[in-house]
């Protein structure tokens, strides 16, 4: 939540960085269009209804988009990956559905 996304200037990847104070980074995108490209997802938003039993079929709606926009998108443990988690587990449902 406090994190920072960012550019790597020596290899161009966007990364996460889970606190301002942190020299560990989590993965994002491979470089900063597949990043705007990716974040163009969030225009789905939201995701499912509250206690919607479709959740976890939009989290791989998700990430098959997010994987077709960059292949490196879903590595690891990293931001859209942990993002897709959180979809699947109705963080993000319209709680006014």
């Amino acid at each position: 939540m406090f994190g920072l996304i960012t550019v790597e200037v020596a290899s161009g990847r966007v990364v996460q960085i889970p606190e301002v104070a942190s020299s560990a980074t989590h993965h994002v995108n491979r470089d900063l269009n597949s990043f705007n490209r990716c974040v163009a997802v969030i225009a789905r938003f939201p995701f499912c209804a509250e206690a919607d039993e479709r959740c976890e079929e939009v989290a791989e709606e998700l990430r098959d988009l997010l994987s077709g926009i960059d292949g490196t998108a879903l590595s690891g443990d990293g931001f859209w990956q942990t993002f897709c988690d959180d979809v699947a587990t109705g963080n993000y449902a319209d709680w006014d559905a």
